[in-house]
């Protein structure tokens, strides 16, 4: 009889959220997307397309072409779409703004003093120490700090620093002031921020700096909320659909992947073949308006993608929050046996750890109960007694 080592699984310490890098992406990724298209003629997957079989199956009859596995079994695989120009991750508005206020255009430092810097780098080590995690209080205190000196020079490189605008959804301005020669007060222009400059910015500033910005450098980046890449994801979390009639029907996510894909590529062939520059940045800025309605189709300030029936599409926000999304609806929402609903009330007589259950939901409550000979006598005197002697009441 040979025995076997059983290898207990290790026990989580933290959960640790970071961001993924464009080469991060594309190591994950199985394929890259370069075509709109979904189905042929006869029913199979365009290579390279949306629902390319490498990402994953949605037919029983077939099998993953990177796992080699049915449906049920394969866990599905990410592609990924090479976009032609960089474009803002919506998610990260208020982030990239609280940067850009905080830091030094040319060298990338924050606007702190050295003494500055290394008081708040101690008061967050001590707190991250004490709770953990990076305290949101402290680095909050450090970058308003740090956005005051905004109206000085770097005290690094000495630099000239230029107040930055945030024009909804994913507009930036750069407000800069231009001496008149009458020795009258400056005239201010604005000048925008494209995603190019704001990559370029962000890339300078240093790791040490991080924590100061509430980003662990382990874990993440600031230009990486510049998107270059965007992931695709598997077929399974988009499956298709055939209506009555016999036509498929896509799913939302799919419908908008396909607008990213078809003015990406106009963009891409515009600026190869040396397109006006006032065209090449319309391309831009709806590229830009497809990938924030992919991520978000509720953000104030743009209209929503729709279909052609005027239904507003539900993309990956509208799919995650609310009474209807994911989290509520389907997991910590879920419909069980033996439960009961009922208002949660402050009542004086409850234990902080106790749930008053109405009279009439307790007494056909049922709780499932192994019998064996150490309970049988008392499951025998509830059954004869009926609910009137409830074990809950």
């Amino acid at each position: 009889m040979s025995s076997h080592s059983v290898t207990l699984p290790k026990k989580i310490g933290s959960i640790k959220f970071g961001l993924l890098s464009p080469d991060e992406i594309r190591m994950m990724s199985v394929q890259r997307i370069i075509t709109p298209d979904t189905f042929a003629e006869d029913g199979t997957p365009i290579p390279s397309g949306l629902m390319d079989s490498a990402l994953g199956t949605i037919d029983p009859g077939q099998r993953c072409r990177t796992c080699g596995n049915r449906l049920g079994e394969c866990p599905g695989h990410f592609g990924h779409i090479e976009l032609a120009r960089p474009v803002i991750h919506v998610g990260f508005n208020k982030t990239i703004y609280k940067i850009l206020q905080a830091t030094c255009r040319k060298c990338g430092r924050v606007l702190l003093s050295e003494e500055e810097r290394k008081l708040y780098l101690k008061k967050i080590s001590i707190k991250k120490e004490q709770i953990g995690i990076l305290d949101e209080s402290v680095i909050d205190e450090a970058m308003k700090r740090a956005a005051k000196n905004k109206d000085k020079s770097c005290p690094y490189c000495g630099a000239e620093q230029h107040r930055v605008r945030l024009d909804k959804p994913t507009t930036y301005y750069e407000e800069i002031e231009i001496p008149r020669e009458d020795g009258k007060k400056p005239e201010k222009k604005q000048k925008k921020l494209n995603p190019i400059e704001i990559r370029d910015w962000f890339t300078k500033i240093p790791n040490e700096d991080l924590p100061l910005l509430g980003i662990d450098p382990n874990a993440a980046r600031p230009e990486w909320m510049i998107l270059q890449v965007l992931p695709v994801p598997p077929v399974a979390v988009r499956p298709s659909i055939t209506l009555d009639s016999g036509i498929r029907s896509e799913d939302d996510l799919t419908h908008k992947l396909v607008d990213i894909i078809r003015i990406n590529q106009r963009l891409m062939e515009n600026k190869d073949a040396g397109a006006p520059q006032l065209i090449v940045d319309d391309l831009w800025e709806l590229l830009q308006y497809h990938v924030t309605t992919y991520f978000d189709n509720e953000v104030s300030g743009i209209p929503a993608a729709r279909h052609r029936s005027s239904r507003a599409l539900r993309t990956l926000t509208q799919r995650l929050k609310g009474k209807e999304g994911r989290f509520r609806s389907n997991l910590s929402g879920k419909r069980v046996d033996f439960s009961a609903r009922t208002v949660i009330s402050p009542d004086p007589l409850l234990s902080i750890n106790e749930v008053g259950v109405p009279l009439a939901i307790a007494e056909i409550l049922t709780v499932p109960e192994r019998v064996t000979e150490m309970n049988i006598e008392e499951m025998k005197e509830l059954i004869i007694k009926g609910p009137s002697v409830h074990p809950c009441l």
